[in-house]
């Protein structure tokens, strides 16, 4: 099957959240030998995304909505697609010969209205007319957790049967043992050295950093260890900076910015656990690679996430820097309960590969085209 692809994004070298899942997605689909897939976007992809072997369609249309409701029917058309996916909650056609799916991540503005208030009303317009079209348009709504799904179904009033869960799954770097040397000249690099605690992502308020500097707080200088957080830095990572430096535990944060999948790979393998303590997560994949790398997660109780990490972690509140300090404490002090958790990780983690999201993808495609292709009843 000819499959289209909503690649906006992807001419941006950012690789977290939407483009990470598009890209992943896209090259198990080609790798899976059952699905052609066509890129099209309004400008070159970045070659940050190594998608340079998969047919990419581009033209620089402006404004945006000219391009998605004007250019890309036509050039679906031309290309004869099949089936068109837009995997980032935006990017649906008004119209087009082929039927489309969209894949909404989360309703986190809807969710969480609290960290999303105050954004431009234009934005806030769109981003509601563009949920609309996908509700009209869409064949299946694709989620990557039955939480989101729950959401979507609640928010959007959408019946459960057009809403499809599929999972996501650890890049390659994360699912291949990172040799020992490969691990210490890493840590070298960075001034680093266990035991610490790792974060991964992004610095907004959803992430609720701010709980991890409050647990740091609440336990004594003697028992606290490091907290490593691996992103791109923005006014949040300084404000979690000052923070860190007011409540005195500013020595024990260590942000090391934004690092590729080699030198994440191996934070992973050297750290006590995974924090996520997030308001919000509609899946957190930072938990998935974790699992791949045999390491546990401390989680919040909130979204996705406990359905997520199962028994391959601890879960506490989002709102409760005591229970946050106490899981670090357990874990830093108890190795026995660390390894029973990090085998559970790696027992769970076959579970999440991006080989399983491709075929549970492209079953939602057979099944929207196999609905278009039946003989009407008589």
């Amino acid at each position: 099957m000819r499959v289209g692809f909503n690649a906006r994004l992807l001419a941006a070298p950012d690789l977290r959240g939407f483009n990470r899942y598009t890209a992943e997605l896209v090259r198990a689909l080609e790798a899976s030998g059952r699905a052609e897939v066509v890129l099209f976007a309004d400008a070159p992809i970045h070659p940050v995304h190594g998608l340079g072997g998969v047919p990419a369609v581009w033209q620089a249309v402006r404004p945006q909505w000219r391009w998605q409701h004007g250019w890309l029917p036509r050039a679906l058309r031309r290309e004869r697609v099949d089936i068109f996916h837009a995997p980032a909650h935006w990017g649906v056609p008004w119209r087009s010969d082929c039927p489309v799916v969209a894949t909404i991540h989360d309703l986190a503005d809807r969710e969480l209205a609290w960290a999303h208030a105050g954004g431009p009303w234009r934005a806030v317009l769109r981003h509601r007319l563009e949920e609309r079209l996908v509700v009209r348009r869409a064949k299946r709504i694709i989620t990557v957790s039955e939480w989101s799904a729950r959401s979507i179904v609640r928010h959007l009033g959408v019946p459960r049967s057009r809403v499809a869960v599929t999972v996501e799954g650890a890049a390659p770097p994360f699912e291949t043992a990172e040799a020992e040397e490969r691990v210490t000249d890493t840590l070298a690099a960075l001034a680093l050295s266990p035991p610490y605690f790792l974060c991964v992502g992004g610095f907004e308020a959803r992430k609720n950093l701010q709980l991890v500097v409050t647990a740091l707080s609440h336990t004594a200088p003697e028992a606290r260890v490091q907290v490593v957080i691996a992103g791109a830095r923005d006014r949040n990572a300084e404000a979690l900076e000052r923070a860190a430096a007011h409540a005195g535990v500013a020595a024990w944060l260590r942000l090391v910015g934004p690092v590729d999948d080699g030198v994440l790979a191996a934070l992973y393998r050297s750290a006590l656990a995974v924090l996520m303590p997030s308001w919000l997560e509609g899946f957190g994949l930072p938990v998935v690679e974790a699992m791949h790398a045999g390491v546990p997660a401390i989680v919040s109780d909130a979204g996705s996430l406990p359905e997520l990490v199962g028994d391959a972690g601890l879960i506490v509140s989002p709102s409760d820097p005591a229970a946050l300090a106490s899981a670090m404490h357990e874990l830093a002090c108890d190795a026995e309960r660390r390894r029973a958790l990090a085998e559970r990780a790696r027992a769970r983690a076959p579970r999440y590969t991006w080989r399983a999201a491709a075929e549970q993808t492209l079953a939602v495609y057979a099944e929207v085209l196999g609905a278009r292709r039946a003989p009407m009843a008589r």
